[in-house]
């Protein structure tokens, strides 16, 4: 599947207990995934991914453990602002290996950045599931204090209902490795591991406004951002704070990311391919 040469040994690191596995070793998409498009991204795109983080010493991991979220978060030196209740395993005791999957990155032993996501099921709308608190925690009525609070004004969270959506969350990158194509590549590899495994119908997160303008659209890769969330942060204040809410259908992170140009770190996630690009180009210049 993939070529010899492209493999990068895994690196030894301190998170071992962890059950911590070397990204390539895990990449072993679903069945409906087709083999031509397996192929395809164990030659085109996990290589050159794999090379851009090599440039920096970095080695991608994958784990399914929530417990590693919390030590990643602990070990951030405040890199990753806080832990949002979806990937903090006191909310959420009985979270699996089948609906949690978090990627680090490691140096020396050392993790300089991570991503995470989980699987959850909405029974009723994502409105009434983020409001109530069943999105955020296991048991609202233990968990869900009478001063947490989260509204939700996008429209779009009221028809996405009865369906698994991925929530992705807790991304960071340490001090020492910003700036460059580090925090694409981890992305690009993450978003790649979610759309060959998991079977969903959105994939969602909500973002602050600094890093809505700067990453939400070329370098996180979404189709779609939305005005109206607003939420209380356990262990913080009883203020709500306003978030965009993204949102990504399934059939279209299929084919931004299943595609030869997700190797391609030149090229901002969402465009159309270079063939359709150069195509288009042709004819502005016919015309």
């Amino acid at each position: 599947m993939f070529a010899a040469d492209h493999i990068l040994k895994p690196a030894a690191f301190a998170y071992s207990d962890e059950g911590l596995v070397n990204y390539i070793d895990t990449y072993r998409p679903l069945p409906s995934v087709p083999l031509a498009t397996v192929r395809m991204a164990g030659t085109k795109i996990i290589p050159p991914l794999l090379r851009a983080l090599d440039r920096h010493g970095l080695s991608p991991v994958i784990g399914h453990r929530l417990s590693t979220v919390e030590r990643l978060y602990h070990s951030s030196n405040g890199r990753m602002r806080r832990l949002i209740q979806v990937n903090d395993p006191q909310y959420h005791p009985d979270a699996t290996p089948a609906d949690t999957v978090v990627l680090a990155l490691m140096r020396d032993g050392v993790p300089q950045g991570c991503v995470a996501s989980r699987l959850i099921w909405c029974e009723q709308s994502m409105t009434e599931e983020m409001e109530s608190g069943r999105f955020w925690v296991r048991h609202p009525e233990t968990m869900w204090r009478e001063a947490d609070r989260c509204i939700v004004g996008a429209s779009i969270a009221r028809h996405i209902r009865a369906c698994h959506v991925v929530f992705t969350g807790s991304i960071y990158l340490s001090q020492e490795v910003t700036g460059g194509d580090t925090l694409a590549a981890m992305l690009r590899l993450h978003h790649l591991w979610i759309v060959s495994h998991w079977c969903w119908s959105w994939w969602v997160g909500i973002i602050e406004g600094a890093l809505a303008r700067r990453h939400a659209f070329d370098i996180y890769g979404v189709s779609s951002m939305h005005l109206g969330l607003w939420r209380t942060r356990p262990g913080e204040d009883d203020d709500l704070h306003k978030y965009e809410l993204t949102t990504t259908e399934r059939e279209a992170a299929m084919e931004s990311i299943l595609r030869p140009e997700t190797g391609d770190l030149s090229r901002p996630l969402g465009r159309p391919p270079a063939a359709m690009m150069l195509r288009e180009g042709r004819e502005s210049t016919a015309a």
